[in-house]
């Protein structure tokens, strides 16, 4: 079980997390949130990556006391932003998420390398092996990085917005991966999109304002109030096919605010238009 208690952090004197707690001890678990929520801050802090203030533990084990290579054992992190710029190929940048079990002086066996392919074979990756990395385009690229974290394998695994650049069918893809991945172990992702966190998730943590207000299964907690709650708008469920789908509801201040920038927009338009005609003529006298 990961438990997570008081858990506090800061940028430069900016609280962006505050007193974050919960408990998640089965399958896939998402935490969903507007914009400067602090769900990446609150994914690197149960990471290790950044030092917050609080208890972090997996299965009782003190996480953030753990040396750092014995803590890559336990949880693999599957960052949001990413950066790579040596043409290593597909693979290599795959095994490197073996770095924690591999030693320095032999270098990768036999079972970290089959470990990579079958991470690649996953997410249908497996024909761009030996492409260089720096070469795919970002959707490809996030697809990699979530290859690595898969091979890295661990008790916790923490992908931050795993659907980031990808279209419609490898987000389903991913998606899959990931709920089948959870059978078994724990898995943890930030998403932005209720409706998948409906239909792969199997428990949610809305995060507002650098703490979690309300937990639970999706069915229960994503309601049109919390939802609303959470994203300072009307949110509405209603059912398609046997399904809840979750839409943004009638907002007449937003409908109202998006008619007058239209507005504000074509007169613009029609005034740079008047300009150009305007020394389109001047040229041509001119001449």
């Amino acid at each position: 079980m990961l438990r997570v208690k008081n858990l506090w952090f800061s940028y430069n004197g900016r609280r962006v997390l505050r007193g974050v707690s919960f408990d998640f001890n089965e399958g896939v678990g998402c935490l969903l949130g507007p914009n400067g929520a602090g769900k990446s801050t609150l994914m690197k802090c149960i990471a290790g990556i950044l030092k917050g203030e609080g208890k972090v533990t997996l299965d009782g084990r003190d996480v953030l006391k753990m040396p750092e290579r014995e803590r890559a054992k336990l949880i693999s992190y599957s960052p949001q932003e990413f950066s790579v710029s040596f043409p290593y190929t597909v693979f290599e940048v795959v095994l490197m998420g073996r770095n924690p079990y591999v030693n320095p002086l032999r270098g990768p066996g036999e079972e970290d390398e089959e470990l990579a392919w079958k991470s690649l074979e996953v997410l249908g990756l497996a024909e761009l092996a030996e492409r260089p990395f720096t070469e795919l385009s970002g959707g490809q690229k996030r697809l990699v990085m979530l290859a690595r974290s898969i091979a890295q394998g661990g008790r916790l695994l923490l992908f931050d917005e795993p659907t980031s650049f990808l279209d419609f069918r490898n987000q389903h893809v991913v998606l899959s991966a990931i709920r089948e991945l959870g059978r078994g172990r724990l898995i943890l992702v930030s998403l932005h999109d209720p409706n998948q966190a409906v239909a792969f998730c199997d428990s949610v943590f809305l995060l507002r304002n650098g703490s979690i207000f309300v937990s639970g299964r999706p069915q229960k907690v994503l309601t049109p109030e919390n939802l609303s709650r959470l994203y300072k708008m009307p949110v509405e469920v209603i059912e398609v096919a046997g399904r809840r789908v979750i839409v943004p509801g009638a907002n007449k201040s937003v409908l109202l605010q998006t008619m007058l920038l239209t507005e504000s927009v074509i007169k613009l338009d029609a005034k740079s238009l008047e300009v150009v005609e305007c020394c389109s003529g001047e040229s041509s006298a001119k001449l």
